[in-house]
C-alpha cells in the first residue's frame, strides 16, 4: 500500500512497516554516479588495454595475442556494463556505490532484501529503461507508477526505498526483534477489557505501534505513553482506566488479533 510517498506493508505477524519511496531525482543521481564509475572504470582499462598492445606490437609478438588481449577487454566491457548493479546489489544488500551514496536501497516488495535472482532480473531489464533514450521509458515508469517502480522493479517484484539515518532494519530483522519482545514479556490476566468491536483502525494502530516499539523508549516515558493511549481506548471500550495500562494495551491486542483470526478463519 502506498500513502504520502510511503511504501506500508502489513505482515502476517500484523506489524507494520513503512519505507519512503525513492523519488525520481534520487534515483537518477544514483544512476548518473554509478554510470561515471562504470564509464571511468572502463576508459581506464581501454587505456591499459593500448599501452599494453603497444608494447606487444614492439616485441613483434604473435598477433593472435592481441587478438585474444581485446577479447578479454570485450568480456569485461560486458560483465562492467551488465553485471555492475547485479553484483553490488547482491553483495552490499541492494545497494550499488550510487544509491549507498544517495541513501538508497533497493527491496523486495514485501520489504525482505533481495537476492542475486532479484538484482540479476531487474538490471538485465535495464536496456529497455533507456528507451527511447536516456531513460525516458524508466522515468515515466516511476512516475505514473504508484510505488515508483520501474520495468526491471516490476518484473523482479522489487521497489527502490530511501534509507533512514542509521541502519534500516529489513523484515527479518523486525519479526525476530517483535518476537523477542512478545516473548520478553510475561502473559497478562485480563480478560474483561471489554468489546474490542467499539474500537477503530486507528485504535488498534496506535496499540500495535507502541507494543512493538516500547523496548526503544526512554523509561521514564514510556508508562506515561502507554497510559496516554490506554486513556482513550478503556473510555471507548467502556471499562475503568487501567491501574497498569501496558497488560491492558496488550491484552487489547491479543483479543483484537483473535478476534481477526476467528474471522479470517
Amino acid at each position: 500500500m502506498r500513502l504520502d510517498n510511503q511504501l506500508v506493508i502489513e505482515t502476517p505477524e500484523r506489524v507494520e512497516l513503512r519505507f519512503a519511496l525513492a523519488n525520481v531525482g534520487s534515483r537518477f543521481l544514483a544512476a548518473l554516479i554509478d554510470h561515471g564509475i562504470q564509464f571511468l572504470t572502463l576508459f581506464v582499462l581501454g587505456l591499459v588495454v593500448a599501452q599494453i598492445s603497444d608494447v606487444l606490437r614492439d616485441l613483434q609478438l604473435s598477433r593472435s595475442v592481441e587478438l585474444w588481449l581485446l577479447a578479454l577487454l570485450v568480456l569485461v566491457s560486458f560483465l562492467m556494463y551488465f553485471g555492475y548493479f547485479a553484483i553490488f546489489e547482491t553483495v552490499w544488500n541492494g545497494q550499488t556505490p550510487g544509491k549507498r551514496w544517495m541513501r538508497l536501497r533497493v527491496i523486495r516488495i514485501d520489504g525482505r532484501p533481495i537476492g542475486f535472482f532479484e538484482a540479476l532480473v531487474r538490471n538485465v531489464l535495464r536496456t529497455m529503461d533507456f528507451l527511447p533514450s536516456g531513460y525516458a521509458l524508466g522515468v515515466m515508469s516511476i512516475m505514473l507508477h504508484r510505488e515508483a517502480r520501474r520495468l526491471g522493479d516490476l518484473v523482479a517484484g522489487t521497489v527502490v526505498v530511501k534509507e533512514r539515518l542509521g541502519t534500516t532494519p529489513v523484515l527479518d530483522q523486525v519479526l525476530a526483534t517483535h518476537a523477542v519482545e512478545v516473548r520478553r514479556q510475561p502473559p497478562a490476566v485480563m480478560d474483561d477489557i471489554g468489546n474490542v468491536h467499539a474500537l477503530t483502525a486507528d485504535d488498534i494502530a496506535a496499540v500495535e505501534r507502541f507494543l512493538l516499539r516500547r523496548s526503544t523508549l526512554p523509561e521514564k516515558a514510556r508508562p506515561w505513553m502507554a497510559a496516554r493511549i490506554a486513556a482513550p481506548i478503556s473510555q471507548r471500550l467502556g471499562v475503568s482506566p487501567p491501574l497498569d495500562p501496558e497488560p491492558f494495551l496488550e491484552a487489547v491486542d491479543r483479543q483484537y488479533r483473535a478476534r481477526a483470526k476467528y474471522l479470517v478463519d
